[in-house]
């Protein structure tokens, strides 16, 4: 729910209105029991870091409750934050209107290192050697080994688990108001290493809708007069006939860039996933599993009979190239985010073909009356993971300030504007984006809701507390959103909890074995699905596996998910 991606999902940076204290005003602490289709964490190596602490948490008896905070400070403070960063419309953070508002709110400004999504894992470490660190780092678990458990560990960033519930009493709130949530935003001995991204809608915690899956040319459906495909035969009678109708080269598109979501789609069926998943809390390896090799033998089967993408070996069908053959008529089906569905290519003049849309579908299953399973995540509860580092030299004020972007009315400036400026509450609490707002859409300013609000905040960027309800709002009246209807179908019983983490030892050994094994898996898939290695040679691939340390790593993985039930 790790696509993990076009995936602007536009999560949304919270921001704030007028506040003399940041604490939740909202339904974001009322309902918040929303439905966790997923775990997190693990247990890590407890280790005691350093107990040195700035003088602000030396003494929290006179400042522990956040009526005895109040914004805006007397005098200018300043901050420091490194993220990701990609926006066209504005050169820094401090040029959005919400990032604007909250400096002037709170008076505290915030020096941005901010760098592109291609060059962070580089740049992070640079920064690491240089030992320069700014007060807060933005999903620095995907970038320093171990995570976010071992930045503490080493010495790097804070233990936070005494000062969340002295300082951050919006975060403290949501986060102990549902069992889910406050099971994954802690480590397997209880502490509190860094805080996460919160999904809500409109400030209800609850998990995303699923937003990404299989699509097919629904107007060839309806020209055929066919039926949506629900089983696996279903899938290569439509295929067949997409083929035969209307000569595409590539029934079922498999390019790289969505062949990982294409093959989980059509493995769950046979009741396995490409690496490790669970089976009632039993953690079993995809490839060594029956289900895996008939799933191999169909992908064989199809791509000799021409229904599956020829080059999905070299093809890169990322957005514009999956346009030019699904929304050409080169290709009848695909795996999608919610932005590719429905008539999204013919609005971006990807396509000329009027009759154009996709349909989608959810993943197939067996046989009819089975449960689709999903093989990817989107509905977790917890997103991006924030550390304060050891270089912040106030750590009270990090984390009120930190807090503030989970409280209710700044999650709306963030994550849909100025209220009666860009978006409007109707009488049933009900929320669209005002005339104004579209207006400037319709005349062509922007070429998207997307891009206006991103004028106002970082949208994908984001922390705090997450509205994705935001993407519905922004893309009201486009059939992209019939696609959440259908991939809402999906389960996720064979997924492992996203948080679930290895201790130091374990990952070293690991990845040690791991890597190699994880190439020869899709080497040989590929070999074994375009007819280059017979599948006679199976059992041998199998005894490969065996040889390289899978039965160790598959001890580690199960390890893991033991320690995270038992919290």
């Amino acid at each position: 729910m790790k696509i993990k991606r076009f995936v602007t999902l536009c999560l949304a940076f919270l921001l704030v209105f007028q506040l003399t204290a940041c604490k939740s005003t909202d339904p974001a602490t009322d309902s918040t029991k929303g439905d966790s289709k997923k775990e997190d964490a693990q247990k890590e190596n407890s280790q005691k870091e350093d107990d040195t602490k700035p003088d602000s948490s030396q003494d929290t008896a006179d400042s522990d409750s956040a009526e005895e905070w109040s914004w805006p400070l007397p005098e200018k403070r300043e901050l420091s934050m490194w993220l990701t960063w990609s926006n066209d419309y504005a050169t820094t953070p401090n040029d959005l209107i919400a990032i604007q508002k909250l400096e002037e709110e709170t008076n505290v400004r915030v020096k941005w290192s901010t760098v592109t999504v291609q060059e962070a894992t580089e740049k992070f470490g640079l920064m690491l050697a240089s030992g320069d660190y700014p007060d807060i780092i933005r999903d620095a678990g995907n970038y320093y080994t171990g995570g976010m458990v071992q930045m503490v560990m080493d010495g790097l960033s804070y233990d936070l688990t005494d000062e969340v519930p002295h300082y951050m009493p919006n975060y403290h709130a949501l986060r102990t108001s549902n069992p889910s949530l406050e099971k994954d935003t802690i480590t397997d001995d209880g502490r509190l290493v860094g805080v996460y991204t919160i999904a809500s809608d409109m400030g209800a915690v609850r998990g995303e809708s699923v937003w990404v899956g299989l699509c097919l040319r629904g107007d060839w459906l309806e020209e055929l007069n066919l039926p949506l495909p629900a089983t696996i035969d279903d899938w290569y009678t439509t295929l067949t006939v997409f083929k035969e109708q209307y000569s595409c080269e590539a029934p079922l598109l498999v390019g790289a860039a969505n062949a990982y979501d294409i093959s989980q789609s059509f493995l769950t069926a046979y009741g396995v996933l490409g690496e490790f998943y669970q089976d009632k809390g039993t953690v079993k390896y995809g490839p060594l599993e029956k289900g895996y090799r008939e799933w191999v033998q169909l992908f064989r089967d199809w791509y000799a009979e021409g229904l599956i993408d020829p080059d999905f070996i070299t093809n890169d069908a990322t957005f514009t190239g999956t346009a030019e053959y699904i929304g050409t008529g080169r290709a009848g089906a695909c795996s999608n985010i919610w932005g590719l569905t429905a008539d999204t290519y013919k609005l971006q003049g990807l396509t000329k073909d009027e009759s154009y849309f996709l349909t989608a579908v959810p993943a197939p299953v067996l046989n009819k009356g089975d449960v689709s399973q999903s093989g990817f995540a989107t509905s977790n509860l917890i997103k991006e993971g924030i550390v304060i580092t050891k270089n912040c030299k106030d750590l009270e004020l990090v984390c009120r300030w930190l807090d503030c972007w989970y409280d209710y009315d700044n999650m709306m400036m963030l994550s849909l504007g100025i209220e009666g400026e860009t978006y409007q509450k109707a009488a049933d609490g009900s929320v669209t984006m005002t005339e104004e707002f579209n207006n400037r859409i319709a005349a062509g300013e922007y070429p998207s809701p997307q891009a206006l609000i991103s004028t106002y905040h970082l949208l994908s960027n984001s922390f705090g507390l997450y509205n994705w309800q935001m993407n519905n709002i922004l893309a009201s009246g486009n059939r992209a959103l019939e696609a959440y209807e259908a991939w809402d179908q999906n389960h996720f019983d064979l997924l492992l909890p996203s948080s679930m983490t290895m201790t130091e030892e374990e990952a070293i050994n690991f990845n040690s074995a791991y890597t190699a094994i994880k190439t020869l898996v899709q080497e040989n898939t590929i070999k074994f699905i375009t007819g280059t290695q017979p599948m006679e040679n199976y059992d041998v691939f199998l005894q490969t596996l065996y040889d390289y340390g899978i039965e160790a790593c598959i001890q580690y993985q199960q390890a893991a998910l033991d320690r995270y039930n038992a919290r």
